[in-house]
């Protein structure tokens, strides 16, 4: 076997980071995405077309069956899905929460409100009688 000249080894080296997610150039979270000969050749800083089958029959095979794991629902549609699943459950959870909230601050709410009431009430009954003088407080500390 010989030895895989520079330009191929940045190819093998652009392949392995579209793998794993860590590009530089492609976007791999794209929902277009895909492993193209085209796409390999935008990652390791070249243009469209230079990656061929001709000059290299090997790291071609690589790219079909990276496109056909993918496909297949490989190890990175499953982690897309598991964060989607994640994602839902904290948004539920977070919907939980708020309506809880709400239902405490609706009776709190009602509680002041009964509070204001029954203060209005106690100040107009004693406005009423004729032996009580009622005086305002400022509100300065």
């Amino acid at each position: 076997m010989k030895a895989r000249s520079e330009a191929e080894q940045q190819y093998w080296d652009a392949l392995e980071r579209l793998k794993s997610g860590k590009t530089k150039i492609v976007n791999t979270r794209s929902t277009r995405f895909k492993y193209t000969k085209d796409a390999v050749g935008r990652e390791a800083g070249r243009g469209k077309g230079y990656v061929r089958y001709e000059r290299y029959p090997l790291l071609c095979d690589a790219i079909v069956d990276a496109e056909a794991t993918r496909k297949n629902g490989g190890f990175e549609a499953s982690s897309v899905a598991n964060k989607i699943k994640k994602q839902k459950e904290l948004k539920k959870k977070a919907r939980d929460e708020y309506n809880q909230l709400r239902q405490e601050y609706d009776l709190l709410m009602t509680e002041y409100l009964n509070i204001v009431r029954r203060n209005f009430e106690l100040e107009t009954g004693l406005a009423e009688a004729k032996d009580v003088k009622i005086t305002r407080m400022s509100n300065v500390r």
